[in-house]
């Protein structure tokens, strides 16, 4: 079950979406299990979108977790660049840190 929730604040509205997501690949016989950073809705002064927070993905039959934090775009929008993003991939079997994250999901 997948539950939004909303929240007033300032010049933006934010939306929590609670619940996990399931991908099933059928090549390599896998499921992820993914949770949702919040959406943040921009107002004002400059209107926009963003993804903000943090997600996981994570498979249990390879060992693999992946937490990617999204960031906000700063000063109220005005300057700075949307879609940034960072985070690592973990074996979770051991709790060894494989790669880092950095980037964009926008481009």
């Amino acid at each position: 079950m997948v539950c939004v929730l909303y929240l007033m604040s300032g010049n933006k509205v934010e939306a929590t979406i609670h619940g996990k997501r399931k991908l099933w690949l059928d090549s390599h016989q896998e499921v992820y299990e993914m949770t949702s950073p919040k959406l943040s809705i921009r107002l004002f002064p400059a209107p926009g979108t963003d993804w903000v927070g943090s997600s996981t993905i994570k498979c249990s039959s390879s060992g693999l977790e992946a937490t990617i934090n999204f960031k906000e775009k700063p000063f109220f929008g005005l300057k700075g660049v949307s879609g940034q993003l960072s985070g690592q991939i973990s074996d979770i079997r051991n709790t060894r840190r494989l790669y880092d994250i950095s980037g964009a999901w926008n481009r």
